[in-house]
């Protein structure tokens, strides 16, 4: 069988989890890895034992005639390196965001058009065993009709300067984490967002290893769907204790609640502490939660598997491009009500 031939670029926290996506799948080889020097392009080929070519400029290995390739860079260069791949002849998988705004996002689709390539939008949440449960549910009619809920994911921060930066992220806690929330929840009710409205707060102004904080680094918002529904979302950067994300959802026939990372699957407490229990947990000291198979359990390599067959079998994927702008505007919108402390209509695109 012939091997579907992808690469990745970018070496941090993503492309690890791409790698470990491809990893599993015997019909995909990993033939390159860009990063920023080729000296972290190496490092990352050596860590995971990976038998392709090391580059420090991603134009080399887009010359290599990928099928498709991983874009796991920041959001201020998702636009642009996306655009260079499917002029390449690959297609795009490209990280949540799509781009830092629906601007950016219009320009991708533009260009995702005249390629003839396709963009897979990695929301890796919607590929997630727990929250692709509660779809399944849902679509059941387990629920009856959804009128309210709430989605919620909080961590103490990231781990990279760039997040902090209005001009290389496009915002702060609403589009890292609540992108994910949004996505999900429009997905969960098969409905549009008619209007939202949204309040930000900067509570950390300074953060000492990254400097200024530029961004929001909390959110709270309201979604308002066609349905008449309407659903609040949390979103926090200053949250200590590690990754936290859950549902909760009412409708006229039930109510379901999801809470994958603080779950009691497993529970430890430890005087010494150990290793690792999940993302952004600073201590596993006292009580804490580990995440058995993390990359599984956030659904990368469900999410990877499912874009790969679609290549193969020329189909729509769940999360295309479109979907991927859709979230945005509305991100984009709860942003203007921000600003404006007024509920917002989100325009359709």
């Amino acid at each position: 069988m012939e091997k579907i031939k992808v690469g990745i670029i970018g070496s941090g926290f993503s492309a690890k989890d791409h790698y470990y996506a491809y990893s599993l799948l015997p019909n995909v080889e990993i033939v390159g890895i860009a990063a920023t020097s080729v000296e972290k392009a190496k490092i990352f080929i050596k860590k995971f034992n990976i038998s392709g070519k090391s580059f420090g400029d991603y134009n080399d290995l887009l010359k290599l005639e990928c099928d498709a390739i991983s874009v796991c860079l920041p959001n201020y260069l998702h636009k642009d390196v996306t655009i260079d791949v499917l002029n390449s002849g690959a297609h795009a998988m490209i990280e949540k965001p799509l781009a830092r705004n629906t601007k950016e996002g219009e320009e991708m689709l533009d260009a995702e058009k005249s390629s003839n390539r396709k963009i897979f939008y990695c929301e890796n949440s919607m590929y997630a065993p727990s929250f692709s449960k509660i779809k399944e549910i849902i679509d059941e009619g387990a629920l009856g009709s959804i009128y309210m809920g709430r989605g919620k994911e909080q961590h103490s921060g990231p781990h990279s300067e760039w997040f902090y930066k209005e001009d290389k992220a496009g915002g702060g806690a609403l589009i890292d984490l609540g992108i994910h929330d949004i996505a999900c929840l429009v997905w969960y009710l098969n409905c549009d967002v008619s209007e939202v409205f949204c309040q930000t707060k900067t509570i950390i102004p300074k953060r000492e290893k990254f400097g200024v904080c530029e961004v929001e680094d909390n959110a709270v918002g309201i979604l308002y769907f066609e349905n008449n529904a309407q659903v609040v979302v949390e979103e926090s950067w200053t949250a200590p204790g590690g990754y936290d994300m859950r549902f909760e959802l009412f409708g006229t026939e039930g109510h379901l609640k999801a809470a994958p990372t603080f779950s009691n699957l497993i529970s430890v407490y430890s005087e010494k502490g150990f290793g690792y229990a999940v993302e952004k947990a600073s201590t596993t000291k006292g009580w804490t939660f580990p995440v058995p198979e993390e990359s599984w359990s956030f659904g990368y390599p469900q999410e990877i598997s499912h874009f790969i067959n679609c290549i193969i079998q020329n189909k729509k994927p769940l999360t295309d491009s479109k979907y991927g702008q859709k979230i945005l505007q509305i991100v984009d919108t709860m942003y203007k009500s921000a600003k404006t402390k007024k509920i917002e209509e989100v325009t359709k695109l």
